[in-house]
C-alpha cells in the first residue's frame, strides 16, 4: 500500500468553477449560487486574462464586500437602493487575492494540514512537478485523512 499524498485528497483543478477577474460581483454570485446547488461549492476561482489564478471569491468575501460597499446605516434591509452599485463591483475589488501558499501533489497530507494552520488559509492550490496548478485542497478534503489517522491508532 502506498502512502497517500495530497493528490489522493485534492479536488482536481478542472472540477472547480473559475471566473475572470474583470467580471462583476453579480456574475460571480450567480455562478456561486449555481455551483452551490449543483456541487455544494461555496467559492469560486478568480483568474486573469491568461487563465492564471489571481484569487478566490468566497461567501465571506461577498458578505464583506456588501458590508464595505453599503454605507454603514446598520440597515441591511435598506440596501435595495444601493444594490446596483454592489452588483456592478469588479471582482478585483472584492476577491481574496492569492496568498503565496501552495503544496505539491506528492506531498504528504500532514504538510497541507500544517500550511492551513500556520498560514490561516482554507484554500491551498496543489502544484505538479512543473509548477502547474492541478488541484485545490481545503480542510474538508483532509477529513478522510484525519479519520484514517484516528482509525489506525
Amino acid at each position: 500500500m502506498h502512502s497517500k499524498t495530497v493528490k489522493d485528497y485534492m479536488v482536481p483543478w478542472s472540477d472547480y468553477p473559475a471566473i475572470k477577474v474583470d467580471k462583476t460581483l453579480e456574475q460571480a454570485v450567480d455562478m456561486i449560487n449555481d455551483m452551490a446547488s449543483k456541487k455544494g461549492y461555496r467559492w469560486i476561482i478568480v483568474t486573469d486574462e491568461n487563465n492564471d489564478l489571481v484569487g478566490f471569491l468566497t461567501l465571506r468575501s461577498i458578505f464583506e464586500a456588501i458590508d464595505n460597499l453599503v454605507p454603514q446605516s446598520g440597515d441591511w434591509m435598506g440596501i435595495s437602493t444601493r444594490i446596483q452599485l454592489i452588483k456592478d463591483t469588479s471582482l478585483r475589488e472584492c476577491m481574496k487575492p492569492m496568498v503565496n501558499v501552495t503544496t505539491l501533489e506528492n506531498d504528504p497530507p500532514m504538510k497541507v494540514a500544517e500550511l492551513i494552520l500556520n498560514h490561516r488559509v482554507t484554500i491551498v492550490p496543489v502544484l505538479n512537478d512543473k509548477s502547474d496548478i492541478v488541484g485545490i485542497i481545503r480542510p474538508v478534503d483532509l477529513l478522510p485523512f484525519i479519520k484514517e489517522l484516528f482509525d489506525k491508532n
